[in-house]
């Protein structure tokens, strides 16, 4: 029986071999990746002309088994490429779609409470403004006369904004 410090150090070779099969999973996960991904969310992450150009190729293809083959051919055309820089980017963005239904729904509850009392200005970011004051006046008028939520729509779009302008403050804070 060996202890774990008797154990060979890797050779130049085992280590060579390992770093291709990582490079070969990390890019054959970004291709998967990038075959099922929504169009408007590949748009998002701005790849090179190059990567789009082969990406979009690749998803052209829509039997099965000929999908699956372009899927590999596309994992070994990734590898040309910085696969970090492209997994980053990807992360990002699920990070960022992840995050509009949670800040949709903020800004929605924020805007309710906005319109049934005065109390929930001081949960703004930023305080009242002349602008939030008079959206807020508006929604409630227009609440009242049983009119069109155009006025409502517009203060949700201002706590939206408000609410990403916040979050975007603390997230640089953090960095």
């Amino acid at each position: 029986m060996r202890d774990d410090d008797d154990k060979p150090e890797p050779t130049r070779r085992q280590l060579a071999r390992k770093q291709r099969r990582d490079a070969g999973d990390l890019s054959g996960d970004l291709a998967r990746t990038l075959m099922t991904i929504k169009d408007a969310a590949l748009a998002k992450l701005r790849l090179d002309e190059d990567i789009a150009e082969i990406v979009a190729r690749a998803r052209k293809v829509t039997s099965p088994v000929a999908r699956r083959r372009a899927e590999r051919s596309l994992a070994g055309e990734l590898r040309r490429f910085e696969l970090e820089e492209i997994a980053a980017r990807i992360s990002s963005e699920q990070d960022r779609a992840s995050e509009e239904p949670r800040l949709f729904h903020a800004a929605e509850q924020l805007r309710a409470k906005l319109i049934e009392s005065d109390a929930a200005i001081a949960e703004v970011p930023g305080g009242a403004t002349d602008e939030l004051t008079k959206l807020v006046a508006n929604a409630r008028r227009e609440r009242e006369t049983k009119k069109p939520p155009g006025a409502a729509r517009a203060l949700f779009r201002h706590v939206r904004a408000l609410l990403e302008r916040s979050e975007a403050a603390a997230a640089a804070e953090e960095d």
